[in-house]
């Protein structure tokens, strides 16, 4: 069996070797350079041909959903949030979503029903992982699978042997207050400048078994860059404003953000601009910062993961420090803020997202003839876009009783689904006599 092994960046840590910083904010005195901080987890990736080195990609017969975090008042991120996610072409975004989906479910086999060459494997796994900091239960290991085609098949990833459920409900009692704080700030720069100000305040630069993920920052009060990225991330998305976790250069493999504010892009370094000295000093050498003005000391992207290098370029200036506070903001009176909790935040993504139950989920009216009327009010699996999600249901055609067709000019196969049993069956035109049944535990045709 054929093995290749590859090195993978799935979550970034940090060799955060500072250089001496310029003049803080509000007059204060910059803190002295800190030196020594590493901690790169390069992780591993197996790649290894398919049991079924056959085996095809076949359009999926369930919904590919695309996850959405939900903001701290409830409502869902729009569809265009994720910066990672708005790089990729349609198809690549279809396995996105379904590579997010499995993660967020914590599936250990994920799939593919979407054509990605084998090595474009860690160009999409990490642009989900990149866009999304609240799954932190992916470790840096991961295994796939690949055809003789080159083309994925499945994705086994490794998970860490946590309570993840009681993970979940620590992180989210830990940042409900701050959250709730946040929220109730006046503008989306005074957002921005609270979270930074919270994380410096309240994390110390330090290692241990989980410094890659928003977990540790959160829960812990201990990580490195990578923790201090990812929770400004999610901080930010709990807020409805875009933001990215960038992987880079800067003396060593680094991480920090980018971000989006009244339509353009800032660089913020949150773990840079923690003094380590006391949660009284605060920096804001890094904060709303331009690719320009980073560049001096920080790259984007790594050797082998250049997926940072594809997002928008950070050109904005109206919201840096300077202009935005003018240098007056310093620090953060946190016992002055009193946000008010909603009983719906934070919301985490539900494990069991997927509505389908195999049934036919859906009403209709057939008065006998040509035309029918549907009834959209219950349908919770829209099973006419499952094969392909350009196909609408006045595409498909009815016998009156139990099944419906549809034929597909692409691949020259009409298509049939069963309502009863909620099967789909296709054949081909030069071959109408045999009829191939979707197995949607294998995801063959047979």
């Amino acid at each position: 069996m054929k093995r290749k092994l590859l090195s993978l960046l799935l979550i970034i840590a940090a060799l955060c070797a500072l250089t001496a910083c310029g003049g803080a904010g509000g007059g204060q005195t910059a803190a002295a350079p800190v030196t020594g901080r590493s901690g790169l987890d390069m992780g591993s990736v197996t790649s290894t041909l398919d049991t079924n080195p056959e085996r095809a990609i076949r359009r999926s017969v369930e919904p590919i959903r695309q996850t959405r975090i939900a903001r701290f008042d409830g409502d869902s991120v729009p569809e265009n949030f994720y910066l990672y996610r708005n790089t990729l072409t349609e198809q690549y975004q279809d396995a996105y979503d379904q590579v997010c989906q499995g993660l967020t479910q914590r599936r250990s086999s994920i799939v593919l029903s979407t054509p990605v060459p084998a090595d474009d494997f860690q160009y999409v796994y990490n642009t989900v992982l990149s866009d999304h900091p609240e799954i932190f239960w992916v470790t840096s290991t991961c295994n796939y699978c690949y055809n003789n085609s080159n083309f994925l098949t499945e994705i086994k990833p490794v998970y860490w042997d946590i309570d993840v459920d009681a993970m979940k409900a620590e992180m989210e009692e830990s940042v409900r207050g701050a959250l709730a704080d946040m929220w109730s700030l006046g503008t989306d720069i005074e957002k921005v400048k609270y979270a930074h100000d919270y994380l410096t305040h309240t994390i110390t630069y330090a290692h241990n078994d989980m410094d890659q993920n928003a977990y540790s920052g959160f829960v812990w009060k201990q990580t490195v860059c990578a923790g201090y990225a990812k929770c400004f991330s999610y901080m930010m998305h709990k807020m409805g404003i875009p933001c990215a976790y960038v992987i880079g250069d800067a003396g060593g493999p680094h991480a920090w953000n980018i971000l989006k504010l009244s339509g353009e892009y800032y660089m913020m370094d949150v773990t840079w601009d923690d003094p380590d000295t006391s949660p009284d000093d605060y920096d804001y050498d890094y904060f709303n910062i331009t690719d320009r003005q980073i560049s001096a000391n920080h790259k984007r992207g790594v050797e082998g993961l250049t997926i940072s290098e594809k997002l928008p370029q950070a050109n904005g200036t109206a919201m840096s420090y300077q202009n935005a506070f003018g240098g007056d903001a310093y620090g953060t009176d946190f016992d002055a803020l009193h946000g008010t909790l909603s009983a719906a935040s934070p919301e985490w993504p539900d494990d069991e997202n997927d509505d389908y139950d195999g049934g036919d989920d859906y009403d209709y009216d057939y008065d006998g003839g040509d035309d029918y009327d549907y009834d959209y009010s219950d349908v919770e699996y829209d099973w006419w876009s499952a094969l392909d999600d350009s196909w609408e249901i006045d595409d498909w055609e009815y016998d009156g009783e139990s099944w419906w067709y549809i034929y597909d000019d692409e691949t020259e196969f009409t298509y049939i689904y069963d309502e009863e049993d909620g099967t789909f069956g296709a054949y081909s035109d030069g071959d109408p006599d045999t009829v191939y049944w979707f197995n949607p535990d294998s995801g063959e045709w047979e």
